[in-house]
């Protein structure tokens, strides 16, 4: 897929939409062969399957997954694959695996209108754990990727392990580097990671009466996990009184930090143990408007390579920022094994980490996934399996030198209770090198695709520059239509005035 232009898989993917139903089976991308069609194991019926059989069922289960395995020689079955989530960064990551030759089907759980199109997506809730460990069993998965932080948290990675099945994901214990921001700021100390100067207070109440020895501007964090809008940047200290008497921050242990000043970047990295490999570095775009203004949210944008964190400094940065926590949690008797995301601010004095993320990026995940080359699917199975340092050894991660920007398109309102159900139009007339990556999607009762949530859409352009897939993103943006539409139109702006 080295250096591909967004024309593979599934290009086209979005002329037909208007004639396509709904439908539960998708075709591979690349073969035509249709998704969701299993070997089964003989005498197996689902609708007769007890307890009693599990053992037997297991046993037969991992001979099946050793046979598929990707290291067996070429023309074997391939890798069934299960993907938890349904948004943007989910269809990125189907999207990636459809890519790969090693793959044979992909089930989404519980998807979105557009992975309908090019995989098995199941309407099942993805912290069913009885559900999916009979699913895993019965459609013989060899790789699962946890994508969502509520899942991570909820320990789902964990569940699925149990299973026998590589899974890409940490375990409960070991995210909670994310779930919990008093944690990671205590494994930072602990590690010897430069961060901002903070405070972790049991409730706002306590960080409110603490409020006058700070100095404004000051950062007011939420601990919890806030769906990226659980920070909030006062001015004053009438804002961060303001920002502690409103959800999330009013709501459980809060921290206070000072404000750093700088350039930010994202930097995502493959973890096993201790072994850390970067992937391509990314710039998002956090607040809802122009020029950085408004509220949090989950990202409004992003862009990949950067200015700021060049290509070939991500392996060195990784080293300094990333390796020492998986080294903490390691000697804490939590190993890492998924995607460890950080976000960095490089200041005066050098690089801060700002937070550490328990899976990939979202809409980080949208720009790099399509900027590794080689075999995304192998490179997670072996990543899942606790292999990926040997794994790495044989076959080096290699970045393709094409830009490209992520434009999201958000429904009206967000990131406050956003307005759904608008059909969403113009998704076959995108233009070349862009596609449109689901998010917030659904298909309503006559198969329409419709808005289901606050970010619905990511374009996603390239091209040889960042002004050339900029350009294209944003004529790709202007193309997609729904009531209540809207979007920021500085994406990776200033990134080209410095290019």
């Amino acid at each position: 897929m080295g250096g591909h232009d967004l024309t593979g898989a599934v290009r086209g993917q979005h002329q037909r939409e208007q004639e396509r139903p709904a439908r539960a089976h998708g075709r591979h991308p690349r073969s035509g062969r249709k998704l969701g069609s299993r070997r089964s194991v003989a005498g197996f019926d689902r609708r007769s399957f007890q307890p009693r059989c599990l053992v037997w069922f297991r046993s037969c289960r991992w001979e099946q997954r050793k046979q598929r395995s990707p290291r067996r020689s070429a023309g074997a079955p391939g890798l069934n694959c299960l993907v938890l989530g349904g948004g943007g960064r989910e269809y990125a990551i189907a999207w990636r695996l459809a890519n790969c030759n090693s793959v044979t089907t992909i089930d989404a759980v519980p998807g979105n209108a557009g992975l309908s199109l090019f995989t098995r997506v199941i309407d099942q809730s993805p912290d069913n754990v009885s559900w999916l460990d009979e699913h895993v069993l019965a459609s013989f998965i060899d790789l699962a990727i946890v994508g969502t932080d509520e899942l991570v948290a909820a320990g789902i990675g964990d569940a699925l392990r149990r299973s026998g099945i590589s899974v890409v994901g940490p375990s409960k214990d070991a995210s909670k580097v994310e779930w919990s921001k008093s944690f990671a700021k205590e494994l930072m100390a602990e590690a010897g990671i430069p961060t901002s100067k903070s405070e972790s207070f049991a409730d706002a109440s306590a960080a409110k009466e603490a409020l006058a020895h700070w100095e404004a501007p000051v950062v007011v964090k939420a601990d919890g996990l806030a769906l990226g809008k659980g920070v909030t940047v006062a001015r004053t200290l009438e804002e961060a009184a303001e920002a502690l008497a409103t959800p999330p921050a009013n709501s459980g242990r809060v921290l206070l930090e000072e404000l750093l000043e700088g350039e930010e970047a994202s930097l995502q990295a493959l973890v096993d143990g201790e072994v850390v490999v970067a992937l391509p570095p990314a710039r998002d775009h956090k607040r809802a408007h122009d020029g950085d203004t408004g509220p949090n949210t989950g990202g409004m944008g992003a862009f990949s390579p950067t200015v700021v964190l060049p290509d070939d400094q991500a392996q060195a940065v990784a080293e300094e920022l990333i390796a020492p926590i998986a080294a903490a949690l390691a000697k804490r008797g939590t190993p890492y094994r998924g995607v460890l995301y950080a976000g960095l601010m490089k200041t005066a004095a050098g690089w801060r980490v700002l937070e550490y993320n328990a899976r990939f990026g979202d809409p980080e995940a949208e720009v790099t996934l399509p900027r590794i080359e080689g075999d995304f699917a192998k490179l997670l199975f072996a990543l899942g399996e606790g292999r990926l340092a040997e794994y790495i050894a044989a076959e080096p991660i290699r970045f393709s030198k094409r830009h490209y920007v992520d434009v999201v398109l958000c429904a009206e309102n967000y990131p406050g209770p956003p307005k759904t159900g608008m059909p969403i139009v113009g998704l076959d007339r995108l233009p070349e090198n862009v596609l449109a990556f689901h998010g917030a999607t659904k298909r309503n009762a006559t198969g329409d695709v419709v808005v289901g949530g606050g970010r619905v859409m990511h374009i996603v352009a390239s091209g040889d520059s960042i002004a050339e897939a900029r350009d294209r993103a944003y004529a790709g943006a202007e193309r997609v239509s729904f009531e209540g539409k809207f979007y920021r139109s500085d994406i990776a702006q200033q990134e080209v005035a410095v290019a």
